[in-house]
């Protein structure tokens, strides 16, 4: 057996069929583990993607069904199987190669430049079967690509989402070393891939982060070389790559080359007249305060934490105006903090039709809370007719995506054949699930149950 694995490995090392798990370390949180799995026609080496957060079974099982259609595709490694082990899900794959991208370099050298216009081709082609069904990656780097034989292999479809501006767009990932600064306005659709891919191609051409952020470990930071800093030393890169390269990163996803655009580069290496003129200044100095200077550069998120902060503060005027700004701009994060300061009476008078829209807006952007929220005012009739039905389809709407609140609320209905019929194992497996999750009123429901 392996020595010295993490708990996530000691799991792979107890299913009776894996052996030899070896952890796959890369720069960012992403659990893989290559195992040899034993079965009746021999033994297969697999890589092992271990999910250790349960709570959002919405965006599991699309990751798995989106796994199941890439199967009909070469350009993508072949998913075998997802196995649940106590509080953790085991996504199995066909080997896609020895180490990630960002590993292969560390360990020997950038790539030469056959090689990185390998990459580019491959990357393109999976992004072009990503992109047609309406999903974007939205975690490409040298760490969720893996160097094959024969194709690199993109990998870690945990963040996977539809191309649209919503709440899951919103949430900034824990790490933000190639996060496109769209992000920070709660966008990322096809042409956030495309800038994640430029950075990729960089770190792959030259062995370093194209903002130099390795070491970077603020969130804000990180967000702020993305939307202010210049790339590192361009004008050491080829040519045809370095306009390329610039072309993908630019600040404005707007100005940023199509996947139809890339396939044309690889055969041409033309770009647009004003890549070629552009300019290159050098820019990478940070301010003393990062959040707010992103904040007065009007970044929905930064404008949203600013607010936040002034609320713990007390400062209830400056945060309501701040909510309210964003809340215009579509932000569902804060048309939620907003809601709830009408829904209160928190420095305006209390308006429950108006935090019903706000919580309506943000709910079909997506937003678990939002649902939470409007569901307990449909259940009470709190400035809304009372409607049980209606409310158990929220509450189920938010349980499904991880809220702990409302797995416990659905587990009672299920009990109880409120809003739904009763189903007494259901409203069992919500509780459990919830009180697996630490929520103590699930728990002790459970134990009044004797369960």
């Amino acid at each position: 057996m392996a020595k010295n694995l993490d708990n996530l490995g000691e799991v792979l090392e107890q299913q009776s069929d894996l052996t030899k798990v070896k952890s796959l370390e890369t720069d960012r949180p992403v659990c893989f583990y290559r195992v040899t799995q034993c079965g009746d026609k021999g033994d297969k080496k697999q890589l092992v993607q271990v999910l250790d957060n349960l709570q959002n079974h919405y965006t599991i099982k699309r990751q798995k069904d989106l796994l199941h259609y890439f199967n009909q595709f070469k350009s993508f490694t072949h998913f075998n199987e997802i196995r649940k082990v106590g509080k953790q899900y085991l996504l199995f794959f066909n080997d896609p190669g020895k180490q990630t991208l960002q590993t292969y370099v560390h360990k020997k050298e950038p790539l030469a430049v056959e090689r990185v216009e390998k990459l580019l081709a491959n990357m393109v082609s999976v992004l072009d079967k990503v992109h047609r069904v309406g999903f974007v990656h939205s975690a490409i780097s040298p760490d969720t690509i893996f160097a094959g034989k024969k194709r690199f292999y993109l990998m870690d479809w945990r963040q996977a989402m539809p191309a649209l501006s919503a709440y899951e767009s919103e949430i900034l990932p824990k790490d933000n070393r190639y996060t496109p600064p769209e992000r920070l306005n709660g966008q990322h659709d096809e042409k956030g891939d495309i800038y994640q891919l430029g950075c990729t191609l960089y770190f792959a051409l030259t062995g370093k982060h194209i903002y130099r952020l390795k070491k970077v470990k603020n969130p804000m930071d990180q967000m702020w070389a993305q939307a202010r800093h210049s790339i590192h030393k361009i004008n050491r890169l080829p040519v045809f790559w370095r306009y390329l390269i610039v072309w993908m990163t630019d600040k404005n996803p707007q100005n940023r080359p199509s996947l139809t655009e890339l396939k044309a580069w690889i055969k041409t290496r033309t770009v647009p007249e004003w890549v070629r003129k552009k300019t290159f200044e050098s820019y990478k100095s940070y301010p003393q305060d990062t959040m707010l200077a992103l904040a007065d550069a009007h970044y929905l998120y930064a404008i949203y934490q600013q607010a936040q902060q002034l609320e713990e503060q007390g400062d209830l005027d400056s945060a309501f105006n701040l909510y309210e700004s964003c809340a215009f701009r579509s932000y569902s994060l804060a048309e939620v903090a907003l809601a709830k300061m009408y829904q209160k009476g928190i420095r305006i008078e209390i308006s429950l039709p108006m935090a019903a829209h706000l919580f309506q807006q943000a709910y079909q952007k997506g937003h678990p809370e939002a649902a939470y929220c409007l569901a307990e005012m449909f259940e009470c009739g709190e400035g809304l007719q009372k409607n049980l039905q209606k409310a158990f389809r929220l509450y189920e709407f938010a349980a499904l995506r991880g809220n702990l609140h409302a797995q416990h609320k659905i587990g009672d209905m299920l009990m109880h054949g409120q809003g739904t019929q009763a189903h007494e194992e259901r409203a069992v497996s919500w509780l459990r699930m919830a009180a697996q999750s630490g929520h103590q009123a699930a728990s002790s429901r459970l134990v009044e149950l004797k369960l």
